[in-house]
């Protein structure tokens, strides 16, 4: 959920602000992926917390709810610390979605497809976003990983059973085996999406394959 909510924020915006560079919108882009990516997540889970939770009461304040809640229930206890990580993660996708797009925006090829008459619309997104997403792509798979390894601090605030608990727990059991395999979990995780992430640069760009 985090991740979803990450990509959806972060690619129109750092699109956008490739797009407008030096203008109104391009600084207001920078301003909210920098206050991103200074706030620390606890505190924004706090807030989060204080306002939605306790304030105006949309959503539960922590915890993965009881055995039997069905899914929608479920959406509700983990929507606010999706939001948290979700912030958190665009701040970083925005950035690098910007600068990526603003390197392929100078390219011949781009100059050449506006001289012929394109719509804008169709060159940045059918052309430039195309050619500009294997550094995107990257940047969202190492953002997958580190969520599905466990955010510690968030897990803590929201009271969830996450991995990152797991860990905290089991060292402070002094519980060995646990520490292992769940650092063997990680480790894995950490491989298996960068393997995905390299197999769809395949996809993403032929020029991959025909290396």
């Amino acid at each position: 959920m985090a991740l979803v909510l990450a990509v959806a924020i972060a690619l129109p915006a750092g699109i956008a602000a490739a797009v407008w560079r030096d203008t109104a919108a391009d600084r207001a882009i920078l301003t909210f992926s920098m206050l991103g990516a200074s706030i620390p997540s606890f505190w924004l889970g706090l807030l989060f917390i204080s306002w939605f939770a306790v304030g105006l009461g949309w959503f539960p304040v922590s915890g993965y709810g009881p055995p039997e809640e069905d899914f929608l229930g479920r959406m509700r206890f983990l929507m606010l610390p999706a939001l948290v990580l979700g912030l958190i993660n665009a701040a970083l996708i925005t950035r690098f979605t910007r600068s990526a797009m603003l390197d392929v925006l100078h390219e011949d090829f781009i100059l050449t497809c506006r001289a012929k008459g394109l719509p804008g619309i169709s060159v940045v997104m059918n052309h430039a976003l195309r050619n500009a997403f294997i550094p995107i792509l990257t940047v969202v798979g190492l953002a997958l990983a580190l969520l599905l390894g466990g955010v510690i601090v968030t897990e803590t605030v929201f009271a969830l059973p996450g991995v990152g608990n797991l860990v905290v727990s089991a060292v402070l059991r002094r519980d060995y085996p646990v520490i292992q395999g769940a650092l063997l979990v990680i480790a894995a995780i950490y491989v298996l999406v960068n393997l995905a992430i390299d197999l769809l640069h395949a996809v993403v760009d032929p020029r991959v394959r025909l290396r």
